[in-house]
């Protein structure tokens, strides 16, 4: 071959850019197609004739076979110089899927290619990756360490992928190039033996690493061999959900292609192509008659005659063992050197031949490949359908199939092994296929040797596997159940469970063998299959031995569930919680049950309650019965308790997200073993509550269970219960819980049901429990009724009950959630208990039975849903969405928020790789016991891009001066600022204590009114900020010897980009300009913090040029000395006395905003004073003096930065009923001084009582600012609304305002209504200003001080 090009990637607008080798050389788990593949690249003719022939004989194929197939397309007719490579009919198919999903709107996708085995599968799939090679980023995902050697010994666990590195080496694929050369990766992932969550790893990723894009990160064409393809017609639960299927028959246009493709090969290929065994195990549409003519015609009797003679030959024991594991494990091998080291026992003077010479008489069945050039071949026989032929001419002339894994696994002991041939040998003889009939008891080969050799000889395979590979507890496992259940040798039984057990002593899922063992014995002597009479002690005797095997099982699933974190490598199987050692003890009793009523009815009595223990010896006349009182009387007490406790909840909020994975009439198990105990009422329950329990009632799971098939006069007799229950326990939350669930349930149902509680009722029950400061103790299922009853109505602008903040419930949901379900519950699909409907109030929620009984009529009419789950998004929209109401929403950063009402909640969605990129959406939202669910979700044109912004809940301010940045300083007054900044007032949110500031800017200069915060923009940004404390970081800066200049703040930008920031800092430049060169910014990331140039210093901001945006101050050098402008804040409260509190801090407004929340806090006001007009010297000390007659401590203060809230003077004055002044001194000198007036003492006082303000207003407030109300408040009809109701106003004047066309318009006339109509009306009009507006009063008046 000629020198090879430089390999390229395809980006999404088309072009190609190259893939050098750094990258390709980390991507080790993905073998990267390129978009230039052999393109101008001479290939040797030799080279290419020997990779056609290799494919055809069953090799798996390379990229070069595509190659030739595209040069032969190409080719004129009579130069044929290749040969194609056929299409089967699933091409188009899975073509078409691929394409498809290209262009959806998630983040990763997921198509399954099911196919049986040799039947074209993987060639199919290469196919769709070679043909859109220059379209996408075509990927096969890899093992590099899955042919690496270690000693049988210390080589025992899975090689499992370490999936999170998978993940990344796809997003390192996907974001190659800028961003603007990104491309979506189509990843085949061609290997069973990958049992991690790949897709959710990958979406876990895009989200930890912010990706964004308007096409997919990553299509996953996930190909699956299987012996066993249930089809449409068969068994619903355990039909496969593929999206391609291909098997080992051919359609008459396949049949019609091959034909064609025949002539092609035999014109080039001539009489090779006998040997062709892949390619004519096809055209004879894989039937096994033809393999037979096969082996008679490739050696016939010479190999008949060779294994007669040479049954225990080398070549032999190898030659069976590969058909062995070719045919019963697909896509398995083994490797060459792997073969040549066993050959080699067998005559050291056949060292110099090769192995196809070695192998003869059997070479012409076996193909040899290799992965990469550099790699140890593989061998196998060269097809599926060949090799189980071979088995059965093997086994005909005495070469069994036990004697060919026997005699391999003894080589194995002394050996050196691949970790793919231990995954090959655990399928092989613990794997357990799935049919029509449900999953096998034993795997394929372990069933075929019982067929064909005898119960013996497959306990005698399973125990020495066990004994050669004496650290993996899987064979042990396997050899206990198959002495259990096939020998009913439950003496070897429990010896080889407990064996495996010792193996892994912390696993849960194999401990359960034992108890399964025990089980089975117990069965098995109640059932009477042993030939004896036994009484009601051996029953009870195994019975409790199973129990304790159950019990212990259980503890160590809660251990696992436990230890299990998110950061760890996790298999499927410690992501799954083990119930069945919960599932086992049930059903351990019911057996128990059975058996011991049918032996005697009285038992019934016994095993329910009815009767107690006390009386055993005396009814049954046996006193060796009483030593089994205590495990009796536990009986229906562990099975409410697992009931209750475990299994109601967890069948009751998910489902298995594969129905294989629960074991059939699971359910009705637990249901079955729960009523038998439960039959006689609790003697320790009323008659209200053994009610509800014969009702299958008297829990919020339970109630949450009830079908669509009670009746609405059953559902008023439980709601009925409940609220008796409730009146007696009126302060049980629990109670009251289950008394507001039962009223929505039958409130939404089909009837009316006007009898009972209203809406309104519900919501004020609900509230007097919110009301409780401390919900440390709420569970999941109180969350869920404040959202179902406070959710909003599309159609209310506000709840006239109260405003709740969802975004806190709905956080504290999944907080409760994780502590008491998670760990339970997270391997499962969790159901929603209702979903959000079309109507009004309560009848606006639909419960899941009404969504069950939909999609029980549609399957009665044969429109069979795509998935068994019934959470499946796609079918149950399509089905019910006429009964649903579709939200509007959006997303942000990977998180979904319903937008409702003017307000903005965060949800789950269904699939998180349908929310990975910033938009608005549409969905349908469900509320599941985690919090509110969002299905189908789909993204919103741009034009609709106003949704959001209308829904978004704002907190009108005026723009104008503000309390941020201070605006005299005698001391530096000297220095300018020449750029024009235009203030703009932030919209304020408050979200978990944390209060965050929101702008939405044009183009310009803009500083931030509330904390001086500037930036300068060339196109629209939305930006937010929240203030930081510094303390975590003070032994930092203290290290670097900084301290802090101003406020830290988080700020994060949403939308657009920044030239420019600059943040506020308190240092008083004067004449100091060059004092820059001791400033700097601190930067906060999550690696960590680092101290950064600033680009310029001015009077109040330290400039930065192109910012990246975390948590960022500025810093000041330590050690010099400093002066600062400063804040002082005058505080009072009227008791006996007048107390004041007088603060002095640096002017930071995240300290004005501490002080502020911490005196309102105690119920003081704050009197407006004028700042210090010049710098103060920092750390300097400071005495506070008064001109009345007052107590002032301390003595004096340090002026310092507090990370918290400053220090303060507290100041006690005894005669308020006069004016005084206050004045701050630093040593002898005079630093700031104001007079305090008894009118405003006065109306501070008076105004607390009658106005809910938090300053003082002074006398002409409302005149004054008539201008700024009617410029910035918008929501003038809702304060006339209020004034109207308190008739303040008259119902004309109330029209006048809102039939104004504009809000300043309305604003205008409601401020003719209000200005010089007298005090009460000026006072009412400000309660309901300060009520739609909490922050703009308090804002007017800092601005006006400043």
């Amino acid at each position: 071959m000629a020198g090879r090009v430089i390999p390229t990637l395809p980006t999404a607008g088309g072009d190609l850019i190259p893939l050098d080798n750094e990258l390709s050389d980390t991507l080790s788990f993905l073998n990267v197609l390129s978009a230039n593949e052999f393109e101008g690249e001479q290939i040797d003719p030799a080279i290419a004739l020997k990779t056609e022939s290799d494919f055809y004989k069953g090799t798996p194929p390379k990229w070069m076979n595509f190659h030739l197939a595209d040069e032969w397309a190409a080719t004129p007719t009579g130069e044929e110089k290749a040969v194609d490579v056929m299409k089967r009919d699933g091409y188009e198919r899975l073509r078409e899927l691929v394409k498809l999903y290209r262009k959806g709107s998630w983040s990763v996708y997921t198509i399954k290619l099911l196919h049986h085995p040799g039947s074209g599968g993987t060639t199919l799939a290469m196919q769709v990756l070679w043909e859109l090679r220059k379209e996408l980023r075509c990927a096969v995902l890899i093992d590099p360490f899955f042919d690496k050697k270690d000693i049988v010994k210390e080589a025992q666990k899975d090689s499992v992928f370490d999936v999170k590195t998978v993940a990344k080496h796809v997003v390192d694929l996907f974001v190659a190039g800028d961003r603007e050369k990104q491309n979506t990766v189509l990843l085949l992932q061609d290997n069973e033996h990958l049992r991690d969550p790949l897709q959710d790893c990958l979406v876990r990723e895009i989200t930890e690493q912010k990706l964004a894009a308007t096409f997919p990160v990553v299509i996953i064409l996930q190909c699956i061999r299987s012996a066993f393809i249930i089809d449409e017609d068969e068994n619903e639960k355990i039909r496969s959900e593929a999206d391609v299927i291909l098997k080992s028959n051919l359609t008459h246009k396949e049949k019609t292609s091959l034909v064609s493709l025949g002539k092609q090969i035999s014109r080039r290929h001539g009489e090779k192509m006998e040997s062709f065994h892949s390619l004519n195990i096809m055209q004879h549409d894989f039937h096994e008659e033809y393999t037979r003519r096969i082996l008679h015609f490739e050696g016939g009797n010479e190999i008949t005659k060779y294994l007669q003679q040479n049954k225990a030959s080398r070549i032999t024991k190898l030659f069976a063992f590969l058909a062995l594991v070719s045919s019963y494990v697909p896509g398995s091998y083994l490797l060459q050197s792997q073969c040549d080291a066993f050959l080699s026992h067998q005559d050291p003077f056949d060292g110099n031949l090769s192995f196809e010479k070695l192998m003869k008489p059997f070479s012409g069945l076996i193909v040899t490949f290799s992965r990469g050039e550099q790699e140890d071949k593989r061998v196998r026989l060269a097809h599926p359908v060949l090799a189980h032929q071979c088995v059965r001419m093997l086994a005909d002339v005495g070469v069994a199939r036990s004697s060919a894994t026997l005699d391999y696994l003894q080589y194995l002991c002394r050996q050196e092994i691949q970790p793919s041939l231990l995954l090959f040998f655990k399928d092989m003889l613990t794997k357990r296929e799935t049919t029509s009939m449900g999953q096998e008891m034993f795997s394929r080969l372990i069933l075929d040797i019982e067929k064909h050799e005898g119960i013996p000889q497959c306990a005698n395979v399973l125990k020495t596997a066990a004994e050669t590979f004496k650290h993996d507890p899987f064979y042990p496992q396997a050899l206990a159940r198959f002495y259990y259940l096939k020998m009913s040798d439950f003496i070897r039984a429990e010896i080889w469970a407990e064996k495996a057990k010792m193996r892994v002593p912390t696993n849960s899922f194999i401990a359960d063998t034992l108890g399964q063992v025990h089980k089975n014995h117990l069965y098995k002597e109640f059932s009477g299959k042993t030939g004896e009479k036994n009484g009601a002690r051996d029953i009870l005797f195994w019975a409790e031995k199973a129990i304790k095997a159950f019990k212990q099982e259980e503890e160590l699933a809660e251990i696992e569930s436990m230890n299990h974190t998110e950061s760890d490598n996790p298999t499927k199987m410690s992501h799954t919680f083990n119930n069945r050692g919960i599932f086992g003890y049930l059903q351990v009793a019911n057996i128990v049950y059975d058996s011991l009523t049918n032996l005697n009815q009285k038992w019934r009595k016994i095993l329910t309650h009815e009767i107690s223990t006390e009386q055993l010896s005396p009814l049954f006349e046996d006193r060796k019965l009483t030593k089994y009182n205590t495990f009796i009387k536990s009986l229906r007490v562990e099975v409410e308790k697992k009931y209750y406790g475990f299994f109601e909840s967890y069948l009751t909020y998910s489902e298995p997200r594969n129905w294989k994975d629960q074991t059939p009439h699971f359910q009705q198990e637990i249901v079955d073993c729960f009523c038998k105990y439960t039959s006689a009422p609790s003697l320790k329950d009323d008659l209200p509550m053994n009610s509800l329990k014969e009702k299958m009632a008297s829990t919020f799971p339970g109630l949450s269970s009830l079908s669509r098939n009670t009746s609405e006069s059953e559902l008023s007799k439980i709601t009925k219960l409940w609220e008796i229950i409730h009146l007696r326990n009126h302060d049980d939350i629990s109670t009251a819980c289950n008394y507001i669930l039962a009223n929505i349930i039958l409130k939404c149902g089909p009837g009316e049901s006007l009898e009972h509680t209203t809406l309104t009722q519900l919501k004020a029950l609900l509230l007097k429990f919110m009301e409780n400061e401390n919900p440390k103790g709420w569970m999941p299922e109180f969350y869920l009724l404040v959202l179902l009853l406070f959710w909003p109505e599309q159609t209310k602008e506000q709840d006239t009950t109260k405003d709740i903040d969802l975004n806190k419930y709905v956080d504290c949901m999944k907080q409760a959630f994780d502590n008491k379900y998670k760990k339970y519950l997270q391997s499962r699909e969790l159901v929603p208990l209702f979903y959000l409907g079309k109507g009004a109030g309560l009848k606006r929620l639909v419960h899941k039975s009404y969504i069950d009984a939909i999609c029980v009529q549609l399957q009665s009419r044969n429109l069979r849903r795509r998935h068994q789950t019934s959470v499946s998004a796609e079918i149950r929209d399509s089905c019910i969405r006429d009964h649903l109401l579709r939200v509007n929403g959006v997303v942000k950063e990977h998180k979904a928020f319903a937008c409702m009402a003017g307000k903005k909640v965060e949800l789950h969605p269904q699939k998180q790789a349908s929310v990975w990129r910033d938009g608005i959406i549409s969905f349908y939202l469900g509320f599941n016991i985690c919090g509110p669910m969002a299905f189908d979700v789909k993204y919103i044109q741009d034009k609709d891009a106003n949704v959001s912004r209308a829904n978004q809940h704002a907190i009108p301010r005026k723009e104008g001066k503000h309390e941020g940045t201070p605006k005299t300083c005698t001391t530096c007054d000297n220095v300018k600022d020449f750029t024009r900044w235009h203030p703009v007032a932030p919209v304020i949110t408050n979200a978990e204590g944390v209060t965050t500031h929101r702008h939405t800017t044009t183009k310009g200069c803009h500083e931030c009114q509330l904390s001086g915060l500037r930036w300068k923009c060339a196109s629209n940004v939305v930006l937010n900020y929240h203030f930081r404390n510094w303390e975590p970081y003070c032994a930092f800066l203290g290290a670097m010897q900084y301290t802090q200049g101003g406020p830290l703040l988080d700020i994060t930008v949403e939308l657009g980009e920044l030239e420019e920031v600059h943040l506020p800092h308190f240092a008083c430049l004067g004449n100091d300009l060059p004092f820059k060169d001791g400033m700097r910014i601190l930067h906060v990331e999550d690696s960590g913090m680092s101290v950064e140039k600033l680009h310029e210093v001015t009077r109040f901001h330290a400039k930065i040029l192109k910012p990246t945006f975390s948590p960022k101050g500025v810093l000041l050098r330590s050690g010099f000395p400093l002066k600062v402008h400063c804040d002082l804040m005058v505080y009072l409260l009227k008791t006996e006395h007048l107390s004041l509190r007088t603060y002095l801090f640096p002017s930071d407004p995240s300290l004005v905003e501490a002080v502020e929340k911490q005196e309102r806090s105690f119920g003081f006001s704050r009197i407006l004073v004028p700042r210090p007009e010049r710098s103060l010297k920092m750390k300097s000390w400071f005495r506070l003096r008064t001109t009345c007659q007052a107590s002032i401590d301390p003595e004096k203060i340090k002026l310092r930065y507090n990370n918290t809230t400053p220090s303060f003077f507290r100041v006690l004055v005894e005669n308020s009923n006069a004016d005084f002044g206050m004045e701050l001194i630093c040593g002898n000198e005079t630093s700031w001084k104001a007079d305090i007036r008894k009118a405003e003492i006065k109306d501070t006082i008076s105004s607390k009582s009658t106005l809910p303000l938090p300053v003082v207003l002074p006398e002409g407030f409302i005149e004054k600012h008539r201008t700024e109300f009617i410029q910035t408040v918008r929501n003038g009809v809702s304060i006339a609304d209020d004034l109207l109701s308190q008739r303040f106003i008259i119902r004309e004047a109330y029209s006048k305002v809102k039939a104004q066309n504009t809000t300043e318009n309305q604003m205008r006339e409601l401020m003719d209504e209000v200005i010089g109509k007298g005090t009460k009306l000026q006072n009412a009009f400000l309660k309901a200003l300060i009520k739609h507006n909490p922050s703009l009063i308090e804002d007017m008046i800092n601005s006006s001080s400043s």
